[in-house]
Order: C-alpha cells, then sequence, then structure tokens
C-alpha cells in the first residue's frame, strides 16, 4: 500500500489514467450495457458525416460492433478524464487536489446513471471543448505569470480548432465557447479571441464544404 501511495505522489496522472484504463476495461467486457444509447440523437454536422460513412461501410448491429462500440466509448471518456484533471491542475495548482476532482469522472462508468449514454453529441463534444478550453486557460497561466515568451498565439487557433469541432458535434457547446470568448475579451487579449475565432469559423466552414463535396446537405443537420 506504501509502494502504491509513493507512486500515486510521484506519478499521479500516470496513476490516475492506469485506474481509469482499468475500470474501463472492466465496463467493455462485463458491462454490456456500458456506451448504449436508445434516445433519438440530437442532429449535428458530425452526424451528417457519420451518417456517410455509416451508409458507405455498411456498418451492421453484431456483436462485435457492439464490443467495437464499447471500447470506443471508453476510449473517448480516457480523454475526458485527462482533460479534466489538466484543467483543474491549472486552476489549483495543485495535483492532489486535481487527481482527486478527476477520481470522479474516472470511476463513474460502472455506476448504471453514468454508463448509459444519453446523449452521444454530448459524451463526444465534451473531450473537445475541454482539450480546446485546456488551450486557453494554459495560455492565460503563462500570460498570468508573466512568461509571455512561452504564449504562442497559434496555440489560440488550435484551441479554436478543437472548441469549433466540438460546436459541430455538439451544438449547447457554443454557449461555453461563447463564454470562453468573452473571458478572452474582459482579459484584454483580443488578439487570443480573434485566433480562437478563427479556428471555430475554419473547423465549421470545412465541415460544410466537406458535406457539399459528400453530397449530403448540411441543413438538414442543423437543430434549430
Amino acid at each position: 500500500m506504501q509502494t502504491l501511495k509513493q507512486f500515486k505522489a510521484k506519478h499521479p496522472f500516470t496513476s490516475l489514467m492506469l485506474i481509469a484504463i482499468a475500470v474501463r476495461i472492466l465496463a467493455v467486457i462485463f458491462v454490456p450495457g456500458f456506451g448504449s444509447n436508445h434516445d433519438i440523437q440530437q442532429p449535428s454536422l458530425i452526424q451528417g458525416l457519420l451518417e456517410w460513412l455509416k451508409a458507405k461501410i455498411g456498418m451492421g448491429d453484431s456483436q462485435g460492433m457492439m464490443f467495437l462500440s464499447r471500447a470506443f466509448y471508453a476510449a473517448i471518456s480516457l480523454f475526458t478524464v485527462s482533460m479534466v484533471y489538466r484543467i483543474c491542475d491549472l486552476l489549483a495548482n495543485d495535483k492532489a487536489k486535481a487527481w482527486n476532482i478527476a477520481l470522479i469522472p474516472t470511476i463513474c462508468v460502472i455506476i448504471p446513471s453514468f454508463g448509459i449514454i444519453n446523449d452521444i453529441s454530448f459524451f463526444l463534444g465534451l473531450p473537445l471543448l475541454l482539450y480546446g478550453s485546456n488551450i486557453v486557460l494554459r495560455q492565460q497561466v503563462l500570460i498570468g505569470a508573466n512568461m509571455n515568451e512561452k504564449v504562442h498565439r497559434t496555440s489560440y487557433f488550435i484551441a479554436g480548432l478543437m472548441l469549433g469541432l466540438s460546436v459541430a458535434i455538439w451544438y449547447q457547446s457554443a454557449f461555453p465557447v461563447f463564454a470562453i470568448l468573452i473571458m478572452l475579451c474582459v482579459k484584454r487579449d483580443g488578439r487570443g479571441a480573434l485566433m480562437t475565432l478563427a479556428g471555430i469559423i475554419v473547423t465549421l466552414l470545412l465541415l460544410w464544404v466537406l458535406l457539399l463535396i459528400l453530397n449530403v446537405n448540411p441543413w438538414s443537420f442543423i437543430a434549430l
């Protein structure tokens, strides 16, 4: 037990991810309902692309496909755990507190009410929203620490790409994305806000054009 505590103290992120991986392996193998979804999904631009891929590949509902689906959900949730830890670490500047908070999404997949994914748009869009937020937050921390030489404006553009993809998957994420842009303006980081906005617009335009090239009507997947 002492060895495990020492390993956690020296490698908090690694220990957290090892726990998350172990829990998800158990969920994928022994919990058939993990990742299942019986609700009608909200339309999104990404759904249009997925529908096109499904038609081309001829994706079925076999047991093997269901197993791969659960594994895919598990992998996505691992990324969410990672982002929760990193964001909490930046906010609290305390790896122990970040580890404790990130432990919640680490083990929640084995809880029935969390294991059933009711909104796949939210499930897939959230990690992208967290990733983009993490990039923006990291740049703000560097600016606050007067480490401007380590601030890369292109990082804001990359954050915008991720945030734009999040909006394309989960439309409701537009609200926290808008809040991020407002926060940058309040912090008087106009260039960062513009670069982030540019990344968002580029992502949405590229997805729109891609759907048109694939002869998929983007308007069919716009939720009004």
